[in-house]
């Protein structure tokens, strides 16, 4: 199980240590008032874009819906589900955010922030897991999780993501961490550092 992981994508590693940094900078500023969720994923949505190949074009808030096949089989996500980050090749642009975008779609990403209760991330991985079962072959699927001045247990050991393969409650598939960028005050400061998690919904191998 996860020997021959997909490419990672340095572009995208590249906007999130990015992301890790804004947060830091933010909170130094607003100590006391965390950032919404909301922020997070419109951040997140002008680095990406900044950092994305040519090819490639930004679509966010997709429904669900709209990345399966027509004939997709009815346990898909829900329809009225959106998905926070959706990249697609250039193609999207003549389909229109409306219309079924399954062919196009390359990358579908949800935000979450790392105080979220197990559950809400658990739900957020049999989502994306659902679709991936559902989707186009090359479609592939990211939670990403971003932590103000900690380091999530689940997913990072010692200032360092946690490799092993790791199983999503009730279904067949699993996750892995691709990579934990973090901004710090210091190196030692590992459990104190802003993380942004990067991982990847696979399907069972």
């Amino acid at each position: 199980m996860g020997d021959h992981l997909p490419d990672r994508l340095p572009w995208l590693e590249h906007a999130l240590q990015g992301l890790a940094f804004w947060m830091g900078h933010r909170l130094s500023l607003f100590h006391e008032y965390p950032l919404p969720e909301g922020a997070l994923v419109a951040e997140a949505c002008n680095l990406i874009q900044a950092n994305l190949p040519g090819e490639l074009v930004l679509m966010p808030e997709c429904m669900y819906k709209n990345l399966v096949p027509p004939r997709a089989p009815a346990q898909n996500p829900p329809s009225l589900a959106r998905a926070d980050l959706v990249i697609c090749t250039e193609r999207a642009k003549l389909i229109g955010r409306d219309g079924n975008l399954a062919s196009v779609a390359r990358y579908v990403m949800e935000v979450k922030r790392g105080k979220a209760t197990r559950q809400l991330i658990n739900e957020d991985l049999t989502r994306l897991y659902g679709l991936l079962e559902a989707s186009h072959p090359r479609t592939r699927c990211f939670l990403i999780l971003v932590c103000e001045g900690f380091a999530p247990e689940r997913f990072v050991s010692d200032g360092k993501s946690i490799l092993r393969p790791q199983p999503i409650r009730n279904c067949q598939g699993h996750f892995k961490v691709r990579r934990s960028l973090k901004a710090a005050a210091s190196f030692s400061g590992k459990k104190s550092a802003h993380y942004v998690c990067l991982i990847e919904v696979l399907r069972q191998a």
